[in-house]
């Protein structure tokens, strides 16, 4: 049972990971070029909240999915017969990987709740050069959690 159980919480965990980073990759380099170019920032920001604000149930879900779902493997995987080595190997790669999943968790909260609606507030004044600083702060943010969330991947596969 317990083997099943690791399956089904370690499947779990990775269609939480692939969906979280599935979404900043689309949203990264599909929705928000296609966007840029093909509307007004009037519209353009329009359309990104409206987007923004179904994407932000999707990531706010997937985390907590990811972490219930860690904390169950970490937990089962800790309590196992296995290895020493192979629980300090885990623990190492924790010490990695809980790190950046708070500083991605917090990444996706400050661009959520915070840059998204000044952006949309901005972007409704049509083009400026705030509203240029402002998507500048959101693609650098979008590109630092996408890294993060590739490094949390691999450490997640390397489990």
């Amino acid at each position: 049972m317990n083997t099943l159980l690791h399956i089904i919480l370690r499947w779990i965990h990775l269609i939480a990971t692939v969906t979280w980073i599935g979404g900043m990759f689309t949203n990264l380099f599909i929705y928000i070029p296609a966007i840029g170019k093909a509307l007004e920032p009037p519209a353009a920001g329009k359309l990104m909240g409206t987007v923004m604000k179904r994407f932000r149930v999707m990531v706010y879900l997937s985390m907590a999915v990811f972490l219930i779902s860690g904390i169950l493997l970490g937990s089962l995987d800790l309590n196992s017969g296995e290895a020493v080595s192979s629980r300090n190997d885990m623990v190492v790669i924790l010490i990695f990987k809980v790190p950046l999943y708070i500083l991605m968790l917090i990444l996706a909260i400050i661009s959520f709740e915070v840059v998204a609606p000044r952006a949309a507030r901005i972007a409704a004044d049509g083009p400026s050069a705030r509203l240029q600083k402002v998507q500048k702060s959101q693609k650098i943010m979008a590109i630092i959690g996408f890294l993060l969330g590739l490094i949390i991947l691999a450490l997640s596969a390397a489990l």
